[in-house]
């Protein structure tokens, strides 16, 4: 804390992402010390869970400082084809059978195997104490631009959008693996007195939003006591805040709180909160502007002129096969769920907005089932701030050289 690498992390408060390109938080000579390359001995705070093999009971957790071997960095896009659904459930039936496996020479097909039975029993235990379980029917999105590494786009690359299921089984793998560090670490904090900054959830009520703080408090959406982001401190810093704090109680115990960088009710600490908010709000944003833009590029690359979409509120429509929701005519009174196909109309670039008309009904107009497309109230207000045209102020006094920022 107080470096110069940390007052650039302070600065910028998070990585920013966005097709073909990111601009990093911490400089990427520092990143490279920590990236996990295959080979190479890679410095890490290790959470080491201890769990009963038939159970999956966990007996123990450790905190190490270490140097952490490398063996082989696991990629999805290389393995998802390998490692889905069918060959999980394969598997676990085969194990349940007592059946020898047909994943052998497999490379870490036994480590991933154990690991996926291991996420799926976590998630259970997660769901029994939110009350229902966690929906994932909407596909993931992802974009790639035809710009060379690195470079920055200009506009005018090609694009390609794939989707890929939301809770794939790499993904289950990876995002179980987290919230179990982020809560485990999370509840350490607050045994030794040592402070963090935790996200939680009062309870899963319509409206009512995660928030972040100094204080464990249950995350209800999540279904965990408490969760304190830690796992990526290279591109969030609140991430980097707790690791701080966690290794001071690594290194110090029970008299951790004495000598951690950030004490109880640290004013700095509600600083960082409400910078990061702030900042991690406005990057988000951004990144949905410019995903807007390139799936509007993505349309008129490929001359598409008509969509199936789904309606969900109001005069707005989600495309089922695009990260895509606009306003259309001709939907409003729909249900909820309705399959829509959409004229599309003229797309603007400037203002991002782009709107249709419904030109016929997919469906059979019965009552729908609501739960089929459930989703959290803050899911459908972040889709209605992307859904129209974006607010463009221009200062005609501004001199041409400074109005755009400059730097990364």
């Amino acid at each position: 804390p107080g470096s110069a690498v940390d007052q650039l992390g302070r600065a910028r408060l998070s990585t920013v992402y966005m097709p073909g390109y990111k601009l990093t938080m911490l400089p990427d000579e520092l990143v490279q010390n920590y990236t996990l390359m295959a080979g190479r001995d890679c410095p890490a705070v290790s959470l080491y869970v201890t769990i009963d093999e038939e159970t999956l009971e966990i007996k123990e957790t450790t905190t190490r400082l270490e140097l952490v071997p490398i063996a082989a960095n696991l990629r999805h896009d290389l393995l998802d084809s390998t490692f889905d659904e069918a060959f999980f459930d394969a598997a676990h039936l085969q194990n349940a059978t007592n059946k020898e496996a047909s994943s052998v020479g497999i490379d870490w097909s036994v480590e991933l195997i154990f690991l996926h039975r291991l996420a799926k029993h976590l998630k259970g235990q997660r769901e029994i104490v939110r009350g229902k379980p966690e929906l994932s029917n909407r596909p993931d999105y992802s974009f790639k631009l035809d710009n060379p590494k690195g470079q920055e786009p200009q506009g005018h690359e090609l694009v390609t959008i794939t989707t890929r299921p939301r809770g794939a089984p790499l993904d289950l793998i990876v995002s179980e693996a987290m919230i179990l560090a982020n809560s485990t670490w999370g509840q350490w904090l607050a045994e030794l007195g040592v402070p963090g900054i935790y996200r939680s959830q009062a309870s899963m009520a319509p409206g009512v939003k995660v928030r972040m703080g100094t204080k464990a408090l249950p995350h209800a959406g999540l279904g965990v006591k408490s969760y304190a982001w830690s796992t990526s401190p290279l591109r969030r810093y609140t991430d980097l805040v707790n690791q701080w704090q966690i290794i001071a109680c690594a290194q110090n115990g029970r008299t951790a709180a004495l000598v951690a960088p950030f004490k109880p009710k640290d004013t700095e600490l509600f600083a960082i909160i409400s910078g990061f908010d702030a900042a991690y709000s406005a990057y988000n944003s951004y990144q949905s502007g410019i995903e807007r833009y390139w799936t509007l590029k993505y349309l008129q690359q490929n001359g598409i002129k008509e969509l199936v979409a789904t309606a969900f509120k109001d005069n707005l429509v989600r495309a089922d096969e695009l990260p895509l929701v606009l306003p259309v005519t001709g939907a409003m009174g729909l249900p909820r769920g309705a399959k829509v196909r959409v004229k599309l109309g003229e797309i603007d670039e400037i203002t991002l907005d782009i709107s249709g008309a419904v030109i016929e009904r997919l469906d059979s107009p019965v009552n729908l089932d609501s739960d089929a497309s459930d989703v959290q109230n803050s899911e459908d207000d972040e889709d209605g701030v992307a859904a129209g045209p974006i607010a463009i102020a221009v200062d005609v006094d501004e001199a041409p050289q400074d109005a755009a920022p400059t730097g990364p």
